[in-house]
């Protein structure tokens, strides 16, 4: 990423040459930095950048347009440094000053009883089925185990405790909604599914929707990332009205996860249900209950999400989490 770009001159001015995905997978795949939420492949507008189950790989014809680098929010350049002291200034319009960032109130509310999701994610499904309803925004994003959105971009096996993304039209839909996520879905994918599907208008000029979306804190930087981004990626990034996220929770990569599961006869596909407990996390399938420890499935921890230290969502306009000794679920607007 630190690598000095080539110009060539022209009439209007010097062109700089552009980062495409072959930087991309140079600078953040294969380093390990990639945080699995689909900018590149929502944004490439050849459809040549597909996501595979951990990682995006280039799988069709690449027009070397760098859309998909500039998505990228591990990715830096010029114009954007990174998520420093003058882009949360710009975000937020003053200072930081609390080490989990800028807040207006904390809250702390009573946990929502959820089959198939955890609490902080069922206060979630709660507020955004409510934005639904009141006509709030049109369509939710987010990622979960229903069925997909943009299948044709994901090039995995989309089954099981695997997150895919996936949108919600209507109040029922997102209170039905299957989440309990522990592997990271494409959620940006979403973004462009409910541009899709809602109203056909990924690269058409009609009135844009109204998308929520509900994501981990590294995806939303995606969306943060692209309004910085000289590409802009308006299309997509001036559709979304609402973003939510929730903090402190562990990600795994669905390859290395799978192979932990297995040595004790289960399978990302046989799960069917997660608990999380203090200091561990209950995997049961049929009457078969299997406890890992954290430690134990450290192997398989996300490098890419673990390694940005944004526990709180910061850049959300509202996160949930659980906490260790506290009674409830806190919400960070």
């Amino acid at each position: 990423m630190s690598q000095e770009l080539k110009t060539w001159p022209t009439p209007y001015g010097p062109i700089t040459q552009r980062m495409i995905f072959a930087n991309l997978l140079k600078d953040i795949v294969r380093p390990g930095k990639c945080v699995y939420c689909g900018s590149c492949a929502a944004t490439c507008p050849t459809n040549a950048v597909q996501m595979l189950e951990d990682a995006p790989r280039i799988l069709g014809v690449c027009i070397k347009c760098g859309y998909c680098y500039y998505a990228c929010p591990v990715t830096t350049e010029e114009d954007f440094k990174g998520f420093d002291k003058d882009i949360e200034e710009s975000i937020f319009g003053l200072p930081r000053s609390e080490k989990f960032g800028v807040y207006r109130k904390i809250y702390l509310v009573k946990r929502v009883e959820d089959p198939d999701a955890f609490p902080d994610e069922a206060i979630a499904k709660k507020i955004l089925a409510y934005g639904l309803r009141k006509g709030y925004w049109d369509v939710v994003a987010y990622s979960g185990r229903d069925s997909p959105v943009t299948d044709g971009l994901l090039n995995y096996r989309v089954s099981g405790w695997r997150g895919r993304p996936s949108i919600a039209c209507k109040p029922g839909d997102m209170e039905s909604a299957k989440l309990k996520l522990i592997t990271p879905g494409p959620t940006i994918l979403g973004v462009r599914g409910a541009v899709e599907e809602y109203k056909g208008a990924y690269f058409h000029g009609v009135e844009p929707i109204r998308v929520a979306v509900l994501g981990p804190p590294h995806h939303i930087r995606s969306i943060w990332r692209g309004r910085f981004s000289w590409a802009g990626h308006t299309k997509l990034l001036k559709t979304i009205v609402f973003m939510i996220s929730y903090f402190a929770r562990k990600f795994y990569l669905p390859s290395k996860l799978n192979v932990i599961l297995m040595r004790n006869g289960l399978s990302l596909e046989s799960i069917e249900d997660i608990e999380y407990k203090r200091n561990s996390i209950l995997f049961k399938a049929g009457d078969k209950v299997v406890e890992y420890r954290f430690e134990d499935l450290e192997e398989a921890i996300h490098p890419g999400i673990s390694s940005i230290k944004d526990l709180t969502g910061e850049y959300s306009d509202l996160s949930i989490g659980l906490l260790d000794d506290v009674e409830g679920v806190v919400l960070i607007a």
